[in-house]
């Protein structure tokens, strides 16, 4: 194989698998912690952290309100300062069967719907403005010390 061949072939197996710490991901560090909501732990939520490079984390609480963060499917949140939104919304109810429904069932529901179809956006259970990283007054302060990255989010209405 020719130098020059083989210089490219370098140059192209470089472009493709990339260099320094986004091989891997950012250098993560483990973060969890505690949603309560009007005092209270609140499970089924979700958390997100949005971090100064842009980095997404995602986390759930379970039902005493803990969460651990992840990001890429990796355990933890890149170090350094991020943004955090916890949302948690209301299971939509559908329960029409409409294929054994009759044209006369269906119409029933249109009236009594005003002619409008039922909204099934999901609801929020908590305040909306926890949801949105930049306005929700969270932040995180991830550090390589682990045990300084236990967070604690009270929401109130």
């Amino acid at each position: 194989m020719s130098n020059r061949w083989l210089s490219l072939l370098v140059v192209l197996c470089a472009s493709i698998s990339g260099c320094g710490e986004e091989v891997g991901g950012p250098d993560l560090a483990e973060v969890s912690g505690t949603v309560n909501y009007q005092g209270k732990p609140l499970a089924g939520a979700n958390v997100t952290m949005v971090s100064a490079g842009g980095h997404l984390s995602t986390g759930s609480t379970t039902a005493d309100g803990k969460f651990k963060m992840t990001t890429g499917g990796r355990l933890g949140v890149p170090l350094g300062k991020a943004k955090v939104g916890v949302s948690k919304v209301a299971a939509a109810e559908v329960n029409i069967d409409v294929a054994s429904m009759k044209p006369e069932d269906m119409q029933k529901m249109q009236i009594e719907g005003g002619g409008k179809a039922k909204d099934l956006t999901p609801k929020s259970e908590i305040p909306e403005k926890y949801a949105n990283p930049d306005k929700s007054g969270f932040v995180a302060d991830v550090v390589a010390d682990v045990k300084k990255n236990a967070f604690t989010y009270d929401l109130v209405d």
